[in-house]
């Protein structure tokens, strides 16, 4: 079902794209440096990103019934403005998962997630070029394109194991952004509101929200802090909760961000639980990433 999605974005782009400005931060007269999902629109803006992550999680008693969780996960994505106020955008993950429990035993699946395609309005801008100030609006969907992964023996994995939750999730949300000299600053709250998906298995709604600070000394290379923090409700599986997982969670999250060339940004950084309110007996470890992004 993915493919489908995925060809149908791209054909859109395709049909809508005007010729794109050679330089991006040209384009808009903002020099900072971004991360996919924190960049200045301005019409014809098209950027393309792969960011890929290292993590792994815990879940109770490790002598009684401990289950071990470790992927490694790899997210395509392209925005396209065809406005200079409007961001249409979708990404892909792409997970490698082994799931093993207390007794030994252990799941392996690999392939495509559930797609997300969004849209971000830019909804107040304090001047038209290079601006200050920028407040934007998103509204966005999590489709179930991920298909149920099976064992040898032609059975369902596990929950675990699965690659995404096989549900039509909607988010929203609202970000704000401020560019002052040589330091940045970008504040977001998104909401997701989980439906029932795969084997009645219902993701507890959450709020996530994202604090960072970015000092830029060099046109090429920036430092960026963020905390991010989730806050979850209860999960259930056939209407009944699951005792793991609901609460809060909180991440430092330091990343170095380099250009080698023009329109081209890598990203590297950690984000590091330091603050874990989560129900029951979850550990979760710090999340390895880097991404490189790409304004065609």
């Amino acid at each position: 079902m993915w493919k489908p999605c995925t060809a149908a974005f791209a054909a859109a782009l395709a049909l809508v794209a005007p010729a794109a400005f050679a330089c991006a931060t040209c384009a808009c007269g903002d020099p900072t440096l971004t991360t996919m999902g924190t960049e200045q629109p301005f019409a014809g803006r098209l950027r393309m990103a792969a960011t890929v992550r290292a993590w792994g999680m815990t879940t109770g008693d490790a002598a009684l019934d401990a289950v071990t969780l470790r992927e490694l996960r790899m997210d395509v994505a392209a925005s396209y403005a065809p406005l200079r106020w409007l961001f249409l955008s979708a990404m892909l993950p792409l997970h490698a998962r082994g799931v093993q429990d207390v007794s030994l035993a252990r799941e392996r699946s690999w392939g495509p997630g559930d797609l997300e395609i969004s849209a971000k309005a830019y909804v107040f801008r304090d001047r038209e070029f290079s601006p200050v100030h920028l407040v934007s609006v998103l509204v966005g969907l999590e489709l179930p394109t991920s298909p149920t992964v099976h064992d040898g023996q032609g059975r369902p994995l596990s929950l675990d194991a699965q690659l995404g939750t096989g549900s039509w999730d909607p988010f929203a949300g609202l970000a704000y952004r401020m560019r002052r000299g040589e330091w940045s600053f970008v504040a977001s709250l998104t909401g997701f509101l989980s439906t029932r998906g795969r084997m009645g298995f219902r993701a507890g709604s959450s709020l996530r929200n994202t604090l960072a600070a970015q000092y830029q000394p060099h046109p090429r290379w920036a430092l960026r802090l963020a905390t991010d923090s989730l806050l979850e409700s209860a999960s259930e599986t056939q209407g009944v909760p699951d005792p793991d997982g609901r609460g809060f969670i909180g991440y430092l999250s330091p990343e170095v961000l380099y250009s080698p060339a023009t329109d081209v940004v890598v990203q590297v950084g950690v984000r590091a639980p330091v603050l874990n309110l989560l129900s029951g007996d979850v550990r979760q470890t710090p999340i390895l990433q880097a991404a490189v992004a790409y304004d065609l």
